[in-house]
């Protein structure tokens, strides 16, 4: 017969939404909480392991935030390398292959999971082909990587952007290959994914666009990628085609997931259950789909501060404090290399699928005088609707996060185009110009609003 564990909270994901709700919830209650992980790793930065392959870190123990001692100590039990094979919601239950936990409230942070395409999942387990989501994933890759001589990335994305440049400067013969015509499509448009293609191959990528591989080739090991009857030689493999809400063990156990694959909650992040938002059973993170700031539809956002901010949520819930998810933006930065990649809010694309006019502007500057040492180019592409800021795109070497993160909160604020043309700016020639290019986006964004009426 398996032992039996009873718990007060109960959380099945151990990632920034599960272990952030554990450590707030122990902070403010006295209660027994255990998390359940099938990772074999915990509290480590998933964003970091592009930037230990490209050799930027280390080691992967500068990744690790916090070790198993940590939450030992602030009494919370770890259960890794362990997977949650039910849950039966009637009865308070998680069925465990050693053991059942027994609980009364419970956070699903499960998560994502790797969106293979069909003709590639039958390669997953081949000697050679990785993907990219764990620290165990990242360290195999780097293993490999020790006497590798040719890469092929399958998956333009963000991750796979990040990883591609990285591994180029290393000196290993780097493909790119995109199914799509232009890279990074979620986040920027295609004029400002050109700016970034002609980065990467200035730093040795060599870039495959509009386009699948027919197949991945090899007895013992991976040795090359198909595609359109080329082979290209491939010592590693890594399939990094984007991420799926994992949500199969939540629908499994009757809880309702949404048209995009995320499991719906309410504004409190409580999960829907029989017809009803239980005030027990909570989701937060990569695997639950949340409100949109600009559509007020459904979206996910599947970023870490959104992680940690879901689990603050769940957590003042959880410990009857009253508090609601407000709708959010996603605000989002990736390092390729040396070039910043910054987005926020609507891209063209999606406001046409979104059928919302959009008016952008567009402007390069540099982000120091010219003169001055170090100065760089940066590209700025604003997107307003009904004279409102609805989105941003910036890429440069320098001075993007601080960009991005100043037009989220004007697009939060809903800042018309009119208070956007009165903005004061500081100037010092070392980190900026006497005017911000932010400035001259704007100002070409308003004569095409003008050129309208």
């Amino acid at each position: 017969m398996k032992d039996i564990r009873k718990y007060d909270l109960a959380i099945i994901g151990g990632g920034a939404a599960g272990l952030t709700t554990a450590t707030h919830v122990k902070r403010c209650r006295d209660l027994s909480v255990i998390v359940i992980s099938k990772d074999a790793h915990i509290s480590y930065s998933e964003c970091g392991i592009p930037f230990k392959l490209s050799g930027k870190v280390n080691d992967f123990d500068s990744l690790i935030v916090k070790t198993p001692d940590f939450f030992d100590k602030m009494g919370i039990d770890i259960e890794l390398e362990t997977e949650a094979l039910s849950i039966d919601i009637l009865n308070r239950t998680i069925e465990l292959e050693n053991c059942d936990i027994l609980f009364d409230k419970l956070v699903i942070a499960t998560g994502g999971k790797q969106r293979i395409p069909q003709p590639l999942q039958k390669y997953i387990g081949m000697d050679g082909v990785f993907t990219l989501q764990t620290l165990a994933d990242g360290m195999k890759i780097e293993n490999a990587l020790l006497s590798a001589e040719t890469m092929v990335i399958i998956g333009a994305g963000a991750i796979g952007v990040e990883t591609a440049a990285g591994i180029a400067k290393r000196g290993i013969d780097t493909t790119l290959i995109n199914r799509g015509p232009a890279i990074i499509s979620r986040l920027i448009d295609p004029d400002m994914a050109e700016i970034v293609s002609e980065y990467l191959k200035s730093v040795g990528v060599t870039l495959i666009t509009g386009n699948i591989p027919d197949s991945i080739e090899g007895k013992e090991r991976v040795e090359n990628v198909l595609i359109s009857g080329e082979r290209i030689p491939a010592d590693i493999v890594i399939i990094s085609t984007g991420i799926l809400p994992d949500v199969e063990l939540a629908e499994n156990a009757g809880i309702s997931t949404g048209e995009l694959g995320g499991i719906i909650v309410n504004e409190h992040l409580q999960a829907f259950v029989d017809g009803d938002f239980s005030t027990d059973i909570f989701a937060g993170g990569d695997c639950c789909e949340i409100t949109d700031f600009i559509t007020n539809k459904r979206t996910l956002v599947q970023l870490a501060p959104a992680a940690r901010h879901m689990a603050t949520i769940m957590a003042n819930n959880i410990c009857g404090k009253d508090t609601v998810l407000k709708p959010l933006l996603g605000p989002s930065i990736y390092v390729a290399g040396d070039l910043l990649i910054g987005s926020v809010g609507l891209t063209s694309k999606r406001a046409r699928s979104e059928d919302i006019d959009i008016i952008t502007g567009y402007a390069t500057g540099t982000t120091k005088a010219s003169y001055y040492p170090g100065s760089s180019d940066i590209h700025i592409k604003l997107i307003f609707s009904d004279d409102r800021l609805t989105g941003a795109q910036i890429i440069g070497k320098s001075g993007v996060k601080e960009r991005i993160d100043s037009l989220a909160f004007m697009i939060k604020k809903k800042t018309t185009i009119e208070e956007m043309l009165s903005i004061e700016t500081c100037y010092a020639p070392p980190v900026s110009t006497v005017v911000d290019p932010l400035m001259y986006a704007i100002k070409d964004a308003f004569r095409k609003i003008k050129a309208r009426t």
